[in-house]
């Protein structure tokens, strides 16, 4: 819930805040969130082999979440809190704290998600606890997506209202974050391994691992096809649609609500029909949802845009949980297969994919959108794109989500680990002991 308030409300609101508040072209703009997506990628695997083998009182993973996410609120408070600069200085400032944000991010991700495979070894009691993370990670969308786009219609989308909103959303990231450690202080633990590989042939090794493969070549297209999506939609919303942050936060509240409640259907589909086939619904559907972006417009009646924000919200909420539910047992099938706990490592190879393909989609936003004539403005102004401008918002939002929901199906129609697979692993394994 702390990082997700802090990572999606920035993922929508601050590219915009770089063109339309601060005057930064878009092409740069892009450039510098991507680098930093980039580093904050390159790191994930390094960080996850650290906490592998770091041994403290509080385990191996309870101390980063502390750390990364005291640091993660510091970084995005300074992101919105620009001081008053511009040119040369201005970028350098932003790209040093966008960079200070990623390396925190990581800090804290990649041992929250490592922890999943070593709190149960239940196939199903794993899908339902990451429904639980999905429901915990909406609530801070809610507040993120909903909360901040509200605060900035009410204080405007200047400078200054910008820095007001990053206090209070960082104000609610604290308190979850208290609440998040606290309750974890009694979780079962698994002890390092000191004789670990080198983290090149643990890298190498993952390739050996087939549905891992898959899983992760399906989660880089999803979130690339998401982070299209989330981060168009505030450029889409005003000048496409041309409404207020207000309706913008209205929509993604409800979308986040829609998310929370869709989690008994997706853990029933993935009960009856498996997480993999799951997975392939709920990527259908948010494809073609977005694809209904198309045909929007100013004027669009509520009543499509409530349907939209509904289908998109119940897709999201499987995608999210189905592929976080996946990757557990394709950990699992690693130690049942070598016999080494290297969980941090593979989860942060997994996370390293899913930030270079968000680094590669604000990237492409930004030079797309630079060449497709769009304006950049200050103090939040609503400046009159052209109609190759518009087109861009309609293409990133509408027609690459769905061609990439496509390809996405396809890599996960290739994983092939399911309930019994692992369980005939198991039994395998304890003869092998025995």
């Amino acid at each position: 819930m702390p990082i997700t308030i802090l990572n999606l409300s920035s993922n929508v609101l601050l590219l915009r805040y770089m063109t339309d508040s601060l005057g930064i072209a878009a092409s740069v703009a892009g450039l510098i969130f991507a680098g930093a997506k980039v580093w904050d990628a390159v790191s994930d695997p390094l960080m996850g082999a650290f906490s592998d083998r770091i041994s403290t009182p509080w385990g191996r993973r309870l101390p980063w979440l502390a750390l990364g996410g005291l640091l993660c609120v510091g970084a995005v408070v300074a992101l919105y809190t620009t001081p008053d600069l511009s040119g040369t200085p201005l970028l350098i400032y932003l790209s040093a704290m966008l960079l200070v944000f990623a390396t925190a991010y990581t800090m804290f991700n990649i041992p929250y998600i490592a922890m999943a495979v070593e709190l149960t070894p239940s196939y199903h009691e794993r899908t339902q606890l990451m429904s639980f993370r999905v429901v915990f990670s909406s609530f801070g969308s809610l507040i993120g997506l909903s909360l901040g786009p509200a605060l900035l219609a009410w204080w405007g989308a200047t400078r200054a209202g910008h820095a007001r909103m990053s206090w209070v959303l960082a104000g609610f990231a604290v308190v979850s974050l208290m609440v998040c450690i606290w309750s974890l202080r009694k979780a079962p633990r698994t002890h390092q391994q000191l004789q670990q590989p080198p983290l090149r042939q643990q890298l190498r090794s993952a390739l050996e691992n087939v549905p891992f493969l898959w899983l992760l070549t399906a989660k880089m297209v999803y979130f690339l096809a998401l982070a299209l999506s989330v981060s168009t939609l505030a450029y889409f919303t005003k000048h496409v649609l041309q409404v207020s942050d207000e309706f913008l936060g209205l929509f993604l509240g409800f979308q986040s609500v829609v998310l929370i409640l869709s989690q008994p259907l997706w853990l029933g589909v993935a009960r009856r029909w498996g997480k993999r086939n799951g997975y392939i619904i709920a990527a259908a559907l948010y494809g073609v949802a977005h694809f209904s972006w198309w045909f929007a417009g100013p004027g669009e009646p509520i009543s499509l845009v409530i349907l939209r924000g509904l289908f998109i919200g119940i897709a999201g909420g499987g995608t999210f949980l189905l592929t976080q539910a996946m990757l557990p047992d394709a950990l699992e099938y690693d130690y049942l297969r070598t016999g080494l706990r290297r969980e941090g490592s593979f989860t942060g190879l997994y996370v390293l994919v899913e930030k270079l393909s968000g680094a590669l989609g604000v990237a492409f936003i930004g030079v797309f959108l630079g060449a497709m004539g769009y304006i950049e403005a200050t103090e939040g102004q609503r400046i009159e794109q052209s109609e190759s401008a518009l087109l861009g918002l309609y293409i990133c939002i509408g027609v690459l989500p769905l061609a990439l929901q496509a390809i996405s199906i396809a890599a996960i129609s290739r994983y092939g680990l399911g309930e019994h697979q692992l369980e005939s692993l198991r039994s395998a394994a304890r003869e092998r002991r025995t």
